[in-house]
């Protein structure tokens, strides 16, 4: 350290490069220095025990410290069943419709099935909950993100103020001029209006206090000048109109880059919807896996039974051949032929049981309910056996008009054609047209009683009539407008692209509800095709159980007969079980599985307060005069119904039958509906 006091003394009178050169090596050679203190060179007062806080590494994994309590359902589950824990629990007959309802009515987080991987583990910023549409009403950020109330704020009336003191103080003859003291308040309204004008309303004073005694003293030591004025901006060429404004919001030079034309109240209402349909396809497609999951329980305990039969059909024939192979009329290939079959349907009862075990484990995790509360789900709700005909043009016509994804997409078409037209008004001149007027004052002292001249500030902006008034336009041209233009075609390209996307998706809406056609027929005829075999292989057994017994047939076809008769039944419950699915499918590609199920969306309660203002702004719309030669501005585009642009005239071939729904499911479902409450963004 003496050396290097000794080195800047000796540098100080060099020249400044030099003495700059210097202190940087002296930086760098003390960020370098091998020449530092370890542990043993420092003593403390308080060192007992050395060192004990040192930590060899810079990063850890760590835990956060979060006060969040486990849910119920999760903490009062008992130990799942299984293979090596069965026990008899109370059976609990559950229908489709409890347990779309139990779904719908217990997860805040729409549960999804089809897949190992669950969604709030993979992904969990992607999943869809309640609080999304709130979420998306409430936000405040720039984009879709933002919502209607943070796009009408833009619209709020600001209040700003401040009030400084200051002084400073100088000597007769200095530079800076004698000592003085300061003062300044300003205040102000400003409101933008939905034309894209602004008005300000503005109230300032100064102050400004100089002593006497100086080289040339001050006629007022104490002087007050202020004003109260108004100015007004508005826009004739570029971001000018009603419509421009509520789509693009107020134009801010200091963000126009960032904002571009999506942050005025139409866009964000259409954000706001598209939020909606998202919301709605989560749980459209929630309530078709739910049934879906339903369907394969049932499908579970049928081919559970049928496992349970055919095991105890072998075992019968089992104790036949052993009784046979002990008196000595069969030999021992039939004995061991029949315990191969005994065993082999021992270990069908065991697969089938477990697979039973995790069918119900599902349908408890999309209906929200706890893995094991100590009861059994049974489904009571049995598959369609009817005949149900879809037909093709009503169908498509509902698919065309009724699927969520395009109306998503429609909104989405709708907002860029929107902003396009928005951004095409700032291919423009900016030409604005300003005004204001001040009415000023100037006196001794703020408030005074004095009638003197220039005595009193407030007194001088009433009596003294010192206005002022300016008039005019402004206008800026970016030469060349490349940044407008660029906007322009950016969001031609994007309106192309999702008009493309659209007709895309009622292509493949089309060819989804073919599909489900398809599927439809095809399951029902197999369903059929397998019933009848089940009737055949069941006479089958019983033919060739007599035969045995008449000493005709041998145990080898009877188990055979046997083996055929289980693959039969499980092969005729599955594709009933595939009929049914194949008709939740088709609704779902028609966009009705939600009317079929009951179940609509409700919005959340609103405080007493927000109902009172809709009352009163209904009622003054209701006893309002009628203006014809008025026009709204923007103009409405949003239909009081579903709209689609479906050709249906193209000749359709005759059918036979028309479209029966006979799904038991709906019947019973019609008559309860199922509301899904959305919290309200704003309270």
């Amino acid at each position: 350290m003496n050396n290097t006091r000794s080195i800047i003394h000796i540098r100080a009178h060099s020249t400044p490069s030099i003495l700059l050169t210097v202190v940087v090596a002296l930086l760098l050679s003390a960020g370098c220095s091998t020449n530092k203190a370890n542990v043993c060179d420092l003593q403390y007062c308080d060192d007992i025990s050395g060192v004990s806080d040192y930590r060899g590494y810079g990063s850890t994994i760590e835990y956060p410290c979060l006060d969040f309590p486990t849910p119920q359902s999760v903490a009062v589950s008992y130990e799942p069943r299984s293979l090596a824990r069965r026990v008899d629990d109370e059976p609990r007959d559950f229908t489709l419709q409890e347990a779309i309802q139990t779904a719908l009515a217990n997860n805040d987080v729409i549960e999804s099935g089809g897949g190992a991987a669950k969604a709030s583990l993979r992904g969990p910023g992607g999943v869809t909950t309640v609080y999304d549409p709130g979420i998306q009403q409430s936000g405040v950020l720039f984009g879709r993100g933002r919502g209607v109330e943070a796009a009408l704020a833009d619209f709020d009336t600001t209040f700003s103020t401040s009030m400084l003191w200051g002084g400073s103080r100088g000597a007769a003859g200095n530079a800076l001029g004698p000592g003085r003291d300061s003062g300044f308040f300003t205040s102000g309204l400003s409101k933008r209006f939905a034309s894209g004008s602004t008005l300000t309303l503005d109230h300032n004073w100064s102050y400004l206090n100089t002593p006497t005694g100086g080289v040339a003293p001050n006629a007022f030591p104490s002087a007050y000048g202020g004003n109260i004025g108004a100015s007004y901006r508005h826009p004739l060429l570029a971001a000018s109109g009603v419509e421009f404004t509520r789509i693009a919001g107020p134009v801010n030079r200091a963000f126009g880059a960032i904002t571009g034309v999506s942050q005025g109240v139409l866009i964000a209402r259409i954000s706001a919807d598209i939020s909606l349909a998202d919301f709605e396809a989560a749980v459209r497609n929630a309530t078709v896996d739910v049934e879906n999951a339903y369907w394969d329980l049932y499908l579970a305990y049928r081919t559970y039974d049928t496992a349970v039969i055919a095991h105890q059909s072998a075992f019968q024939t089992w104790r036949k051949s052993q009784d046979r192979f002990e008196i000595g009329v069969a030999d021992a290939d039939e004995e061991l032929q029949a315990r191969d079959q005994l065993y082999q349907t021992k270990s069908s009862v065991q697969t089938s049981l477990n697979t039973l075990y995790k069918a119900e484990t599902e349908v408890r995790r999309l209906s929200g309910l706890p893995m094991n509360d100590g009861t059994v789900l049974r489904p009571i709700d049995e598959p369609v056996e009817a005949e149900f005909i879809p037909e093709w043009r009503g169908s498509l016509t509902e698919g065309l008009t009724h699927r969520v994804e395009l109306r998503r997409q429609k909104w989405t078409v709708k907002s860029l054609q929107l902003q396009l037209k928005a951004a095409k008004s700032l291919v423009r001149p900016r030409l604005d047209f300003v005004t204001s007027y001040d009415v000023n004052g100037f006196g001794d002292s703020l408030l005074s009683q004095s009638n003197g001249q220039n005595a009193s500030g407030y007194g001088s902006l009433t009596h003294d009539h010192l206005e002022s008034w300016t008039m005019g336009f402004e206008m800026s041209i970016p030469l060349g407008f490349r940044l407008a233009r660029s906007q322009v075609r950016n969001l031609e390209l994007q309106l192309t692209r999702d008009t493309a996307i659209l007709a895309s998706q009622e292509r493949n809406i089309a060819h989804d509800i073919a599909t489900a056609i398809q599927d439809v027929t095809s399951a029902y005829a197999a369903a059929q095709s397998n019933r009848k075999r089940l009737a055949a292989a069941d006479q089958r057994v019983q033919k060739l159980k007599d035969k045995v017994f008449e000493g005709l047939a041998t145990v080898d076809l009877v188990l055979r007969a046997q083996s055929s008769l289980a693959d039969a039944e499980n092969a005729y419950y599955q594709q009933l079980v595939a009929y049914n699915k194949a008709i939740a499918a088709l609704h779902l590609a028609k966009g009705t599985s939600l009317d079929n199920y009951g179940v609509h969306l409700a919005e959340g309660p609103w405080c007493a307060e927000a109902y009172c203002d809709a009352l009163l702004q209904a009622s003054a719309r209701t006893h309002a005069k009628d203006a014809p030669k008025r026009v709204t501005q923007p103009p409405e585009f949003v239909s009081p119904g579903p709209t689609g642009s479906v050709n249906l005239y193209a000749p359709e071939r005759p059918v036979a039958n028309t479209e029966t729904p006979l799904n038991p499911v709906t019947e019973d479902i019609s008559g309860t509906d199922v509301a899904v409450v959305l919290p309200p963004a704003i309270e």
